[in-house]
């Protein structure tokens, strides 16, 4: 292609943090509500509850904008953003429920803990997540398994392959062995999935619009989640602003490559440390020491560059061999014709994070200016290829470029 691009890969030993949920001893302790807020957090749950009824949300009041990660503990973790449809507010008290759906049907037999906890006058234990990235796969194929010399590597390969197999099935046995001792336990079904409640500061993105940031966590399976704010300085004579998003959550805890979902980046900002706990949960695009800055719209111009960073899960390593193809497409009146295309990235063992046990999951980012692009609709996908397991994983999104 004409157009100039920039490639980075995002290591891990920045971005990856050394644990998952965050523990009973970690999470910054959550003020008390006052009566006023419990009474406001009560309202949100009944209001929830109509929503999922009668499917009334907030429609035009509040747009979604969430991405779905690999975590740790068999859970996803889903950074979201919403965005308000006024600047005025400034503080909102929140209610976040998650509902599990069955072939295609939301659930009606899960109920509220927190509604359990708040209607006794308590507060209702936190569920703050912190993101937990596997750093990779543990060496496995014997001595040359690390070997940068073409012909040894070529030569193990197969070696490489048997044990990956191998390892899948001590992975069964040892999972299996864990459901036994109750090491793993399965969470109550007639729980909601994720639920909280919080009072949270929102930002000002201008042009009319505020924004609140933060993110929940959830094991493979779809889900409606809902979102319940109420504006903090009029509590008693606000409306509940409910929103709604269906939300899937892929099974990236098997040995298929797969990719989390795209991220289209106005910056990426690397920090002096790592956030604590509290600095976590409300900067939720926060990776480690990266913090990624999602586009407010993804509406570009000509002279604007697009930066799309992702996760790639479950790649074969070591002796990891991947190559990242961008492809740009122009969608215009139904139909979809390739543009242009970048040159391929090519990561190995030298670009990718330390293995680990039973976990190969890296980031990585490709940067392109958008110089050549005419105004229109395009679909950015993104394809990577492991020449080491011979699989295959991709994903889109798409974009507008409009008249600078």
């Amino acid at each position: 292609m004409r157009s100039r691009s920039t490639s980075a890969l995002v290591c891990l030993a920045f971005l990856a943090l050394p644990a998952g949920t965050v523990s009973a001893a970690d999470p910054p302790s959550r003020k008390p509500l006052g009566i006023t807020e419990r009474n406001a957090v009560l309202s949100l749950i009944r209001a929830v509850d109509v929503a999922q009824d009668t499917d009334a949300t907030s429609g035009d009041r509040v747009a979604w904008d969430g991405h779905v990660l690999r975590s740790g503990n068999q859970t996803a973790y889903v950074p979201f953003r919403l965005m308000l449809d006024s600047e005025a507010v400034k503080s909102v008290v929140v209610y976040v429920r998650a509902v599990s759906r069955h072939d295609g049907m939301r659930s009606r037999d899960e109920r509220s803990v927190a509604r359990d906890w708040l209607l006794r006058g308590s507060n209702a234990p936190p569920r703050l997540e912190t993101v937990y990235v596997g750093q990779g796969e543990l060496p496995v194929g014997g001595p040359a398994a690390n070997s940068t010399r073409q012909n040894i590597a070529s030569a193990n390969q197969s070696l490489t392959v048997l044990a990956l197999q191998q390892r899948e099935l001590e992975r069964q046995k040892a999972a299996a062995d864990a459901r036994k001792k109750g090491e793993s336990p399965r969470r109550d079904p007639y729980l909601f999935p994720f639920e909280d409640y919080y009072v949270a500061d929102v930002a000002r993105n201008g042009g009319g619009r505020s924004s609140l940031e933060r993110a929940i966590s959830l094991p493979p399976g779809e889900y409606d989640v809902y979102v319940g704010m109420l504006d903090r300085s009029r509590l008693k004579t606000s409306s509940p602003v409910i929103a709604r998003q269906t939300v899937t959550i892929p099974n990236f805890w098997n040995d298929e490559i797969a990719l989390s979902s795209l991220i289209l980046a106005s910056d990426v900002r690397m920090l002096g440390a790592a956030p604590s706990a509290r600095q976590q949960v409300e900067r939720p695009y926060t990776f480690g020491r990266a913090e990624v800055v999602p586009v407010a719209v993804r509406s570009f111009t000509p002279g604007d560059a697009l930066s799309v960073v992702y996760q790639v899960c479950n790649y074969g390593a070591p002796d990891s061999d991947l190559q990242a193809d961008y492809n740009f497409y122009r969608l215009d009146k139904g139909s979809k014709v390739l543009f242009n295309r970048t040159p391929p990235q090519r990561f190995g063992d030298e670009d990718l994070p330390v293995p680990q046990p039973w976990e190969s999951v890296a980031f990585a980012m490709q940067t392109v200016s958008l110089q050549t692009f005419p105004p229109g609709r395009y679909e950015l996908e993104v394809i990577v290829r492991d020449r080491l397991t011979r699989r295959n994983a991709s994903g889109s999104i798409e974009f507008t470029v409009v008249a600078q």
